[in-house]
């Protein structure tokens, strides 16, 4: 027992510090108008160090097999903390969560990032339920805490009702699989199918259906996306900014951990192929192609910024989901470097899409027009942000792509899936220069073009997330090669 707490000590310091701070805010009110947000990058910090010292020597089940600890389990806590970090610094300077509601929204994000950790330590369907409604729970009161805008309130309505549908069909897919293999532990499914030597029932493919819809509510991919843009549209952007990374990261995690445990078993080469009879490759590729499709082209269209980058961040969903088609350690350890790419990249363009509502009290389009001359710090980050998520070289952005669709190329199958890929990267360069032509070589009428001050604390946040987005899109191998590592245990 002792060494099972010591495995979850970082989720136990969450809670801790959850507990200290629900009782501080009645006792010292005044700690809300910025003091919260700071002890709130602080948590994450001592968390973090925690995944690292209770780390050292653990690997394996704990809490008799209901959690796994891995070297894949503490990059996702990390990126948790970060997420958590970033998402806690940008709101010292946003305006669109006010003062009286700063503790509690900083207690929801803590709640929601321990919600997140237990998705990708779940060894069992039951932790993993617990965490996916923990997450969607606390997702829903977030995405309508502006209680006084309408758009807020339909944005939380929506994501209630898609939340609700998706978990009733995971909840009974988890039952179906219960009775057919007798297991709810991941390794125990596992086994139980191998012994059917390939013959499975149809309603245990109904079954994985039905789990599926679960994951992808949590990762917006198709056909489980339609809530993505509205909510995102309709939460305030620093709600915004965290949803498009950490609850998808969760889900890409507790997804990647599921199929390489209960589905598939590890070759002698290092490779992973599917239990007899589970053919979840072509599946997979449909999946992605669609969110692909779906994403960037409905990005075209809009006029809303936060809902371009919600239809973006659909179609960064597909392809990532690429690396789960062809099943080999080099695509899964590109699916680990893509999603650090991702954060950085996509936490910082939305960062500057709430600078500019901060400025405009609106996220259209047409408001972005001439900040780039007003804000020229700005203006460069999100260029390097945009290009990033574009995929152009010497971006982050880039290199993953690259590692994703050079994994489907490797492995001569789906070679189709990666022509599209390359084609939908085409695609969103169009909708993303139209942002920047907006913010660099259009001028705004009637306005004032005087130059506006951009805080210290947000240029620097700005530029800490620029700066890896370029460094790691010139000298990737160091974080490519610790992927590698968490893959191969």
């Amino acid at each position: 027992m002792v060494v099972s707490l010591k495995a979850f000590a970082p989720e136990l310091t969450l809670v801790g510090f959850l507990s200290a701070l629900f009782l501080l805010d009645g006792f010292v009110p005044k700690l809300r108008e910025n003091s919260f947000s700071l002890i709130w990058v602080i948590i994450t910090c001592v968390a973090a160090g925690l995944v690292t010292a209770a780390g050292k020597g653990l690997s394996g089940e704990f809490f008799s097999g209901l959690v796994t600890e891995t070297g894949l389990v503490a990059f996702f806590r990390y990126f948790f903390f970060f997420a958590c970090a970033v998402t806690a610094y940008l709101t010292l300077g946003s305006k669109e969560i006010e003062v009286r509601g700063r503790s509690e929204f900083s207690l929801l994000i803590l709640c929601m990032t321990f919600g997140m950790s237990l998705m990708v330590l779940a060894n069992h369907f039951l932790i993993l339920y617990i965490g996916i409604e923990t997450v969607s729970i606390i997702s829903f009161v977030l995405a309508g805490f502006a209680r006084e805008s309408s758009r807020s309130n339909e944005a939380s309505f929506k994501y209630l009702v898609y939340g609700a549908v998706s978990s009733g069909l995971m909840i009974y897919g988890i039952s179906l699989v219960y009775g057919y293999t007798g297991a709810l532990n991941y390794p125990a499914i596992a086994q139980a199918l191998i012994k059917n030597n390939g013959t499975h029932p149809y309603v245990f493919y109904l079954a994985l259906a039905m789990i599926y819809s679960g994951f992808a509510y949590k990762i917006s991919s198709f056909p489980f996306h339609f809530w993505t843009p509205d909510v995102y549209e309709g939460s305030p952007t620093p709600v915004a900014t965290f949803f498009s990374v950490g609850p998808k990261a969760a889900g890409f995690g507790a997804l990647l951990h599921f199929v390489l445990t209960a589905l598939s078993q590890k070759q002698g080469d290092g490779t992973f192929a599917p239990i007899a009879g589970i053919h979840i490759a072509p599946i997979m590729a449909l999946i992605s192609a669609a969110t692909m499709v779906v994403g960037n082209l409905s990005a075209i269209a809009q006029t809303n910024v936060k809902r371009m980058l919600a239809f973006s961040s659909i179609a960064h969903v597909g392809y990532v989901l690429m690396g789960f088609v062809v099943m080999t350690p080099a695509a899964f350890s590109s699916i680990i470097f893509y999603l650090v790419a991702y954060c950085a990249m996509n936490l910082g363009a939305f960062w500057i899409v709430g600078i500019v509502t901060d400025q405009k009290k609106s996220s259209d389009l047409r408001d972005f027009t001439g900040m780039g001359w007003r804000m020229p710090l700005a203006g460069v980050c999100m260029a390097v942000f945009l290009f990033s998520l574009t995929g152009i070289p010497l971006f982050s952005g880039f290199i993953g792509k690259f590692l994703i669709f050079g994994s489907l190329i490797q492995s001569h199958s789906y070679l189709w899936l990666a022509l599209l890929g390359v084609l939908n990267s085409v695609v969103s360069l169009y909708y993303y220069t139209k942002i920047l032509r907006a913010m660099w070589l259009e001028k705004p009428e009637g306005a004032d073009l005087g130059e506006l001050k951009l805080p210290l604390a947000q240029a620097i946040g700005l530029v800490g997330l620029a700066v890896p987005t370029i460094i790691l899109g010139l000298f990737f191998s160091p974080v490519l090669d610790m992927a590698q590592r968490w893959i191969a245990q």
